[in-house]
């Protein structure tokens, strides 16, 4: 069983990513840029498909 991760990045046909923080998603966003039906769920508050809006934000909560 893979370690918890706040975040999980599901990308169809490839094995789950977890990320700890928001700005690992979006680092890791940015390599999947090609990848269609990608979606980010938090499990920390059990938020689903998060826009990359949503992310941004979370990201720069974390940076404060």
């Amino acid at each position: 069983m893979p370690p918890k991760t706040r975040f999980v990045i599901h990308v169809p046909g490839r094995a789950d990513i977890g990320c700890n923080t928001a700005d690992e998603v979006l680092d890791a966003l940015n390599d999947l840029k090609d990848a269609k039906g990608v979606t980010v769920t938090d499990l920390q508050t059990g938020m689903k498909e998060l826009s990359r809006e949503a992310i941004v934000a979370l990201a720069n909560d974390e940076r404060e």
